[in-house]
């Protein structure tokens, strides 16, 4: 009768161990994610204030809407936003719709926007491409431990 084969994973446990660091809460690979994020959101967030047109009206602070493009962090990612409360006109400006205040003025509906989501979806395919380029990267530098050649490490 033929011997049973014996079969070992040798680093199982080294690899388990990297893994639990790199997917820690606080591990290199979210922090990797967040400053892929960042940086495949900024060129979305860069079209998208060249495209914002300027008030000409009187009294307005030209580019305000423009400088208020911004990227903002998330845990594994990032968001371009535009607007905030004392820039209320952000979504009227992106979406149209009717507004009141601070006077009562209409603009066409565009459910799909006009600047930043439009911005967004032109520049898909470079932003995937730097988040994957960047994760990619981050996952190769990480500082493996498995060098050994035990069954048990």
């Amino acid at each position: 009768m033929a011997a049973t084969p014996t079969v070992g994973v040798i680093g199982m446990r080294a690899l388990q161990r990297d893994l639990a660091k790199l997917t820690d809460d606080t591990g290199l690979l979210y922090k990797a994610l967040r400053q892929a994020g960042l940086t495949a959101a900024e060129p979305v967030a860069a079209v998208t204030r060249s495209t914002l047109p300027q008030s000409d009206r009187r009294g307005a602070i030209p580019g305000r809407l423009a400088g208020d493009v911004r990227v903002t962090a998330s845990r594994s990612g990032a968001a371009v936003r535009m607007g905030r409360s004392s820039i209320r006109y952000a979504g009227w400006v992106e979406f149209g719709g009717t507004r009141r205040t601070p006077h009562v003025s209409t603009r066409e509906f565009r459910p799909r926007g006009r600047y930043l989501f439009p911005a967004a979806l032109q520049m898909a395919p470079e932003a995937a491409r730097l988040y994957a380029a960047a994760t990619e990267k981050a996952v190769s530098d990480f500082p493996w431990t498995n060098t050994g050649s035990s069954v048990h490490d």
